[in-house]
């Protein structure tokens, strides 16, 4: 049994505030950005290194080059006033002169480390003008700051630049003593030759060499430490499953649902219900995971379960990760059972106090049998009389402790409930066995009759301007768009969701563009999806954040950006959003201009490729290692740092080489934080 050490973690959970500079006012901004702990911003990896070991003489300076100088400031002056004022600097070394422009910054005059006779340290493009050399807005710091070496590049992250990150990275890593332990460093150095986790996060960050093959042993060690702790949760988790529970055999109000379906049952949907129907009559808690591909019809098999509980004189509870998705299931869930005399109620955070307290009176009587809703249910005044089944949507939001929870509810000891998780994310069973060990597997392929193929194109970034008659044509047939972009911080290439909002007003005034983001309030992201879904709003322009829970069948174009940065699952379900009718649907992927042949080659697999499970499959063979370090942020199953394709290899050697090892509360609730929240 491997010793426990609690220090790097108690040091790691330390509030952003230990930081210098930082006060409650870019606290409270950070915590918005999912960075509530010291910890959390070392998790924020470089998106690149600059070599930074080279200091270039001025005469040497190349036009478009972005190099290193160093130099003596002869002369600064000042041009302008107000929040105009222009600030020049004049650098000179033994080989020539150059000037620093610097717009909008008059609080340079002021400078002390800016004073003539001062040298500086510079990097920034160099460029001629009217025969002189200049660079605009350059990086500085005094000399006797610069360390010469590889120099990590990072995204901006609530208002700071990538400069001030760095900073504030290297503070942290100044506050944790050299001799900090993970529990887990001695197990990974002795057995792996892994760097323990402090030496790997300084790796990381600081590179003395920018050997490839070092940093993905770092980034491994990293996720490795994130894995383990995650699959030692679900193996608990399957543990504790195992055991009875009530056997659901009334089979009178699944049959007739079943029977006033206006479709027959495909071939796929017939096999997972017979899984889940054997389950609910054996006697034995039922664990299962539903897969099913976007639009498969996994909400009518959902419906037959919640059925057959009703039917057995028990209550189901079905969770889902937003409000807008639970208000969909509520909505087709209400149609189906209203003619067999069954009510469906819905519970979210924005159900008035009045209601709920109805609500949860009726449901800890009995009732009320079915009860749709978000994290809303799992707060501990929601009470059952006889909760059976439990189903959870979309369950790669969740953590396994929160797909878990609703099953874990009191219903007056009437034995365990049985569980049901179903996704539209399409994960190779090799992958899912290991995801999901704690449950069994049922997988539904292929899609219900009169759904057309959506027609995908990849396009280069620079030729999205001859886009714009195409998304017109479209607007002007009533049709709707998505626009999805990577990231909603401001960053300087322009990809953030507000910058895209205010591009695509311009070209488009009279479609009511609306941007949305997983970090608005529940209340205004349902109120920007309302407007698409009424068609108030034409273009909504979105991060990932639509990827589930969105029913618009209007929407017939979604053009996504730097969709190589995407795993082949995430944009198929993406895709998914569009081609909801019997209109034909279209979906543009628009590789960034530094986009790999490999990266193209991959892309166009999503053309020809219309099954999600393929595309895994394909995914997973085609991306391999990737690249070590980038910016991605948390998504599925909760994960920090991991990715389900790219990172398979790992995912399955710890769960086939589980250390016997037991991850503290620190442990836990550092790697996985957003297991407790939804979206």
């Amino acid at each position: 049994m491997i010793v426990q050490d609690k220090a790097m973690y108690d040091i790691l959970a330390q509030p952003m505030t230990r930081i210098a500079g930082v006060g409650a006012a870019l606290e409270k901004r950070l915590l918005a950005r999912g960075i509530g702990c010291m910890g959390d911003l070392l998790l924020h990896l470089p998106k690149d290194y600059v070599d930074d070991r080279h200091v270039s003489a001025i005469a040497r300076l190349q036009d478009g080059v972005n190099a290193r100088i160093v130099g003596r400031i002869i002369s600064k002056q000042a041009r302008g006033f107000g929040r105009n004022r222009q600030v020049s600097i004049r650098l000179a070394d033994d080989s020539g002169q150059i000037s620093l422009n610097f717009f909008h910054s008059g609080y340079m005059m002021s400078d002390a480390r800016l004073s003539e006779g001062r040298e500086i340290a510079v990097r920034g493009v160099a460029e001629h003008w009217k025969g002189y050399l200049q660079m605009s807005h350059p990086e500085w710091c005094v000399s006797e700051s610069f360390n010469p070496g590889f120099q990590p590049v990072y995204a901006s992250l609530a208002g700071l630049g990538g400069k001030r990150i760095g900073s504030m990275i290297r503070h942290i890593l100044s506050l944790i003593p050299a001799n900090s332990r993970s529990p887990l460093d001695i197990l990974l150095q002795e057995q792996f030759h892994f760097p323990n986790l402090i030496e790997a996060l300084k790796l990381i960050h600081h590179p003395d060499e920018l050997g490839r093959d070092e940093l993905a042993r770092a980034v491994a060690r990293l996720k490795s430490e994130e894995i383990i702790i995650y699959l030692h949760l679900m193996r608990q988790k399957k543990q504790a499953a195992v055991c009875s529970a009530v056997a659901l055999s009334d089979e009178k109000q699944s049959s007739a649902l079943h029977d006033s379906f206006p479709f027959p049952l495909t071939d796929a949907q017939r096999s997972a219900w017979a899984d889940i129907a054997a389950d609910l009559q054996s006697g034995s808690r039922m664990h299962r995971l539903l897969q099913g591909d976007v639009g498969a019809g996994k909400t009518w098999i959902a419906a037959l379960a919640m059925a057959r509980a009703a039917g057995s004189g028990a209550q189901a509870a079905l969770l889902a990760p937003t409000e807008v998705l639970a208000s969909q299931h509520a909505e087709t869930l209400h149609a189906l059972f209203a003619p067999l005399g069954i009510e469906v109620a819905l519970l979210t955070g924005s159900t008035r106090a009045k209601a709920r307290r109805e609500m949860l009176a009726r449901l800890q009587s009995g009732a009320l049998q079915l009860i749709v809703g978000t994290h809303a249910l799992l707060t501990d005044d929601v009470l059952f009389k006889h909760l059976a089944l439990a189903l959870v949507d979309e369950q790669h939001r969740f953590g396994v402790k929160q797909r878990w929870a609703l099953a874990e509810k009191q219903n007056e000891d009437r034995g365990a409930v049985h569980l049901l998780g179903m996704t539209a994310t399409p994960i190779p069973r090799s992958l899912a066995l290991a995801l999901y060990g704690d449950m069994d597997l049922s997988i539904m392929r292929g899609m219900p009759p009169g759904r057309k193929p959506v027609e995908t194109r990849v396009i280069a970034a620079e030729k999205m301007k001859p886009m714009a008659d195409g998304m017109q044509r479209i607007l002007n047939a009533q049709g709707r768009i998505y626009w999805i972009v990577p990231r909603i911080d401001e960053d300087e290439d322009g990809l953030s969701v507000d910058q895209r909002v205010e591009l695509l007003k311009g070209y488009f005034p009279d479609a009511n563009v609306i941007g949305l983001h997983g970090r608005m309030k529940a209340k205004d992201k349902n109120g920007a999806l309302n407007a698409f879904s009424t068609g108030a709003c034409k273009i909504l322009v979105s991060t990932t954040v639509v990827e589930v829970g969105v029913n618009v069948p209007e929407a017939r174009l979604i053009v996504i950006e730097q969709a190589e940065a995407y795993g082949l699952a995430q944009l198929h379900q993406l895709r998914g959003r569009v081609g909801r009718s019997s209109e034909q649907g279209y979906c543009m992927l628009v590789a960034g201009s530094e986009a790999s042949e490999g990266s193209m080659a991959r892309l166009k697999t999503m053309v020809n490729t219309h099954d999600g499970l393929e595309l895994a499959e394909a995914d997973l063979a085609i991306r391999g290692g990737g690249d070590a370090v980038g910016t991605r942020q948390h998504g599925e199953a909760g994960f920090r740092l991991l990715d389900m394709s790219e990172d398979a290899a790992l995912i399955r050697q710890w769960h086939e080489n589980l250390p016997d090892f037991t991850p503290t509360d620190a442990m836990q609730r550092f790697w996985r934080p957003f297991a407790e929240s939804t979206d």
